[in-house]
């Protein structure tokens, strides 16, 4: 047997493996996952993609038996971020993301990401608002609301950055770290700050908006 027929032979053996060992719906050719990470509730429903990467330490949470995670051809989620889905909610992703450490990443609502989505270290994205008009009544029992969070191919969110329900980031944009994005954001926009405004857009003309 060549080495290249040995090799494509362990990889099917290793995703078999990885099936049995933590129930996944479907795994992929070339997909590695780290000796900690963690895959918690309806494991059949989070597919892993050709390639794809958990790292070490790493948290996967499918909450309910509609709740879906699917992770694109060559994605990675780094040692110690976290995908919860919530009860019943999904997040989808095209090729090449990137989770980088300690970042959380909710589906309640809804996620879905386009292409080469590159997330900074301890960001937080969050498809959910609690209710709290009521005042006779704890927030924690006023229940939630859910619109859903869409972000585009191409997109760069900094370390820290906050992205809140109901918003739509467009193709190519730049979210600058540390910023809290509570309003859409439209193609190839760099925006910053708490909340985030627009600060330009991306292109040889390096336009400035007006503060």
């Amino acid at each position: 047997m060549s080495l290249a027929a040995l090799s494509l032979v362990l990889d099917r053996l290793r995703v078999r493996w990885y099936r049995w060992r933590f129930g996944l719906g479907a795994v992929a050719a070339g997909c590695r996952i780290g000796q900690r990470a963690r895959f918690v509730g309806n494991c059949r429903g989070i597919s892993l993609g050709r390639g794809v990467h958990i790292g070490d330490g790493a948290l996967l949470v499918c909450a309910g038996d509609g709740a879906v995670i699917a992770l694109g051809d060559s994605s990675i989620v780094h040692p110690y971020a976290v995908l919860d889905t919530g009860p019943n909610g999904s997040i989808r992703s095209g090729r090449s993301l990137s989770v980088n450490p300690f970042c959380v990443i909710y589906g309640h609502g809804g996620l879905s990401m386009g292409d080469y989505v590159r997330i900074a270290a301890h960001s937080i994205i969050i498809p959910a608002n609690h209710v709290f008009s009521a005042l006779d009544k704890p927030i924690a029992k006023q229940g939630l609301t859910k619109q859903g969070i869409t972000i585009g191919s191409d997109v760069w969110i900094g370390g820290g950055a906050r992205i809140l329900d109901g918003v739509r980031i467009g193709d190519g944009c730049v979210v600058a770290a540390g910023s809290v994005v509570t309003k859409d954001v439209p193609p190839r926009a760099v925006v910053g700050g708490v909340p985030a405004r627009l600060l330009k857009f991306r292109g040889p003309s390096d336009a400035v908006s007006s503060p």
